[in-house]
């Protein structure tokens, strides 16, 4: 092999490993957030969550008023008012042992067959009791508490719904999972008769012959074993659709089939241990669980406290809550591990809900940006963020809760831009004339667009950049001489040399192989003397910062020569969004366009089909999920919430740090707007722009820049 294609090789295995080691800004695990708590705000009793406010618990929307009754199903998380948390003590962060409590209370549900066939009284096939199951979910997972008693959860392998079918040849085995299969073993000469057999792992455990010409009971099979903690209990069911015995092939359709793995049911007693939790109740009703050992939870907006193995409460730093005192805290969970995971808004029920209240905001919405220091200017009447809301001359709510068309401009999308403090001002903590004169301001401008962060640059939220780097306050990147660092999107940090002194360090930044900027920055000096910042013309302005930099340190080594860079700071300066009035995106046109924020409201109608089973899209990305109609309070209107999916892929997973367990999610179809599956690491959409920079040559170097000049404009010559 020539030398200059193993020096190819290493280049592309030294950007490789680079690139591994440099995960982008953007490229971050999907939070799945509770609704944050202000505990210089709330009452002792108030640190409560359910399935409705967090959403790392399983959430039915039809059964909403069961949620949020006085006694409540599903799943609930509580800091005991003992513990002494809120506004009597805003500062209170210890949580100690008994005093942090899980409880979970199972719900009912009918079996496809009784439900899609109208079942009822009599007509229900004896073996089905009652026609329902019943689902309790556990530590955010479902399992079947079977035969209604919740001390004895089994997973669910396979439940068909109403539209599904499976359609089987004589001789094919259906894989129903977990290692049950359904094989048809026969079917009669006259073709109203089929003989099955269900096994596990090869051995055989029910066959069974079932009529097709037969009423719904003749036409259902249903099997029962002792397992778990009970004789003769329910845990397999198939019906019967149809048979065919024809010339060249017979074959059997099968329907509503339901199965619960019999052999891996967890049964629950007092005193067991799940999670870091204690079960202190376990009766046929529900369960409740408590903290074993004390938890003292960090007020750092970077620490998470993990209570279970994937749960976490996250805080803001102390003393940001109301008034400068206490801290926010909600419990969360990351989306990290393969699946599709759904971020809710908090649900809204049309026939207890106000006309002007059909809003959502960065705390009640999981699929908009959430910077939780910045709690306080999320919630107030001039709130930074994104909001969306359904005006109130809508008509939604009590006074009609069966409105459910949203007319032109009456979806309103609104977001407004905050700041955030450089990394170099932060962390040095410069002030005054400390500060880099070039920098400006000691912030830069932050501004949500449809749930994805961009830079609102120069502090204009008509001109949007996507933050390719931005060095956290422990990170930092050490170079040798001749080493290149891959920023992403095609910019790249290169040290040339370092002086002989070893105080001084030359680099160049450049984007896909053009330089734009080159410099000397002394390691000696004080600190803004070591903070490098590049300015341009582009997006809408002049002369904008678009690069940031510092110089840590600089060694000059007998073998080696490198420099440590800290607080780097990056924009892509050649793909900025410029947003003006009457532009559309995702279905919304810019109503209000100006630098302190945007408002756009729906281009066309949205009508809203009321079934639990259908997504509802009004943007790319985001929906507005309901109920069934008929299932708000009082058995009028529906419940309504405002979602988005993130569908995280086994090579998105391999760039996050940690691996959690996804949350049950359904896959409903879509209306109004084609379907689109995010994913984690979703690219920024923009606009580019075109350009011209200025390279500057440093002194102090000038006979090695020349030098250096020569061989690349020979070596890209000789390409």
């Amino acid at each position: 092999m020539k030398d200059s294609h193993l020096k190819t090789l290493y280049i592309i295995s030294v950007a490789f490993a680079i690139f591994l080691m440099v995960v982008p800004c953007g490229l971050a695990a999907a939070v799945i957030r509770g609704v944050p708590v202000d505990t210089n705000k709330t009452s002792s009793d108030g640190f409560t969550w359910n399935a409705t406010t967090f959403g790392g618990f399983c959430y039915p929307v039809n059964k909403h008023q069961n949620f949020v009754n006085n006694n409540a199903w599903g799943e609930h998380l509580q800091i005991d008012s003992s513990a002494g948390f809120g506004v009597s003590n805003p500062s209170e962060h210890n949580i100690e042992e008994d005093e942090l409590i899980y409880s979970t209370k199972q719900f009912n549900c009918k079996y496809e067959i009784v439900s899609d066939l109208d079942l009822t009284g009599s007509s229900i096939p004896s073996e089905l009791g009652n026609g329902f199951y019943y689902r309790l979910p556990f530590f955010g997972k479902p399992y079947i508490a079977v035969e209604n008693d919740a001390t004895q959860l089994a997973p669910l392998v396979l439940s068909q719904g109403s539209s599904d079918r499976k359609t089987l040849k004589v001789g094919e085995s259906w894989n129903l999972g977990k290692g049950y299969n359904l094989t048809v073993n026969q079917i009669d000469t006259e073709g109203d008769k089929v003989w099955f057999s269900l096994d596990k792992n090869g051995e055989e455990i029910e066959s069974g012959v079932v009529e097709d010409d037969g009423n719904i009971s003749d036409k259902t099979f249903t099997a029962r074993a002792d397992f778990g903690d009970a004789d003769d209990q329910l845990y397999f069911i198939t019906y019967v659709d149809s048979v065919f015995q024809g010339s060249a092939d017979s074959i059997a359709v099968f329907k509503y089939t339901w199965l619960i793995d019999k052999d891996n049911v967890k049964l629950i007693e007092s005193g067991d241990e799940y999670q870091g939790f204690e079960v202190k109740e376990a009766n046929e009703d529900g369960l409740v669980l408590k903290n074993k050992d004390p938890i003292t939870i960090h007020l750092d907006k970077d620490i998470k406290d993990y209570f279970t193995d994937s749960w976490y409460f996250q805080t803001s730093d102390n003393n940001k809550g109301f008034g400068n005192k206490g801290y926010i805290i909600y419990p969360a969970m990351d989306a990290t591990s393969p699946g599709s995971y759904t971020l809710r808004g908090v649900p809204a029920d049309t026939n207890k809900t106000s006309s002007d209240g059909f809003t959502w905001n960065a705390t009640t919405f999981g699929g908009f940006c959430y910077p939780v220091n910045k709690h306080q200017n999320f919630v107030n009447s001039n709130a930074w963020g994104e909001h969306l809301l359904i005006d109130s001359d809508a008509g939604f709510g009590v006074s009609d809760p069966s409105k459910h068309t949203i007319d032109e401009d009456e979806l309103i999308y609104s977001t407004k831009q905050f700041n955030s403090k450089y990394k170099v001002i932060s962390e040095l903590n410069l002030t005054g004339s400390s500060v880099p004169s070039d920098l400006g301001s000691n912030f830069y401008w932050k501004l949500p667009w449809f749930g994805k962060p961009y830079i609102a640059v120069e502090n204009d939220a008509t001109q949007l950049a996507s933050l390719v780097v931005c060095q956290g306050s422990s990170d930092k990147k050490t170079l040798k001489v001749g080493e290149t660092w891959e920023l992403g999107k095609g910019y790249n940090l290169t040290v040339n040399q370092i002086d002989t002194e070893g105080d001084k360090v030359w680099f160049s930044l450049d984007k896909n192989g053009e330089e734009l900027e080159s410099t000397v920055v002394e390691d000696d000096g004080i600190d803004a003397d070591k903070v490098f910042i590049a300015k341009a013309d582009f997006g809408d302005a002049t002369d904008q910062i678009y690069f940031i930099t510092y110089v840590d340190s600089v060694f000059q080594g007998s073998a080696d020569s490198l420099a440590i860079f800290k607080y780097t700071w990056l924009i892509d300066k050649d793909n900025v969004m410029l947003i003006e009035s009457g532009d559309e995106y995702q279905g919304f046109e810019v109503k209000e366009a100006n630098e302190d924020g945007l408002v756009l409201k729906n281009k066309n109608a949205i009508t809203l089909n009321l079934d639990k089973d259908v997504k509802n899209y009004f943007s790319d990305s985001w929906y507005f999920q309901t109920s069934d109609d008929n299932k708000g309070f009082g058995n009028k209107g529906y419940i309504i919430y405002p979602a988005t999916d993130v569908t995280v892929s086994a090579e998105t997973e391999s760039n996050v740090a940690e691996a959690e367990t996804p949350v049950e999610t359904e896959t409903p179809e879509s209306t109004n707007s084609t379907s689109v599956k995010e994913k984690a690491n979703v690219n920024l959409a923009s606009q580019p722009t075109e350009e011209e920079t200025e390279s500057e040559t440093s002194p102090g170097f000038g006979f090695f820049i020349t030098v250096a000049g020569l061989i690349a404009g020979l070596a890209f010559r000789r390409k």
